[in-house]
């Protein structure tokens, strides 16, 4: 049995997923396909929702880890973006799946956490106080959310347009205190 079980659990509830979306996704089609039994799944996740907000979990950890080596915010925007779009498939049948409500949570919540550590760990000495960054990092969470979610929609993206587009809505002077 490979070493990584958890690995192994969500890469093939992703790969289930890719193929047939979320919904129709049991445990007991989990387990067959992984050739693991139940107890071993549950010693690992609570449910199917923990193993979809591991898999986020992980995302985001890599996205910021790449991010924090991008050279510009411009090119840390792009690394989000560019992932988002590549999984963009994955994304849509997530949405469009019953548990929507709770896909668009955890989204947020990543998409906060991962500005967060960004912000934590960049460069970028924001002139806001601790409740106007809590502020500013809702509303920006919520907002790339949303266009997000509205650009996976589409089936081709234009992905240094749109980073442009974004980068010009916070104009950098504004960030440094300007």
């Amino acid at each position: 049995m490979p070493t990584d079980m958890k690995k192994l659990i969500a890469e093939t509830f992703l790969e289930m997923a890719k193929q047939s979306g979320i919904d129709k996704i049991t445990v007991k089609a989990l387990i067959a396909e992984c050739g693991i039994s139940r107890q071993t799944f549950y010693y690992h996740f609570q449910d199917m929702m923990d193993v979809i907000e591991w898999l986020i979990q992980r995302a985001v950890d890599r996205m910021v880890a790449r991010s924090l080596e991008a050279g510009t915010r411009r090119d840390a925007l792009n690394i989000l973006i560019s992932s988002t779009m590549e999984e963009r498939v994955l994304i849509r049948k997530m949405l469009n799946s019953q548990k929507r409500e709770v896909i668009e949570k955890l989204f947020v919540s990543a998409t906060r956490a991962y500005l967060q550590e960004v912000l934590r760990n960049g460069k970028d000495d924001s002139p806001l106080n601790y409740s106007d960054m809590e502020v500013a990092l809702d509303f920006c969470s919520f907002g790339l959310c949303g266009i997000l979610f509205q650009y996976c929609i589409e089936e081709k993206t234009d992905v240094d347009d749109l980073v442009g587009k974004l980068c010009r809505l916070i104009p950098e002077g504004v960030r440094d205190g300007a």
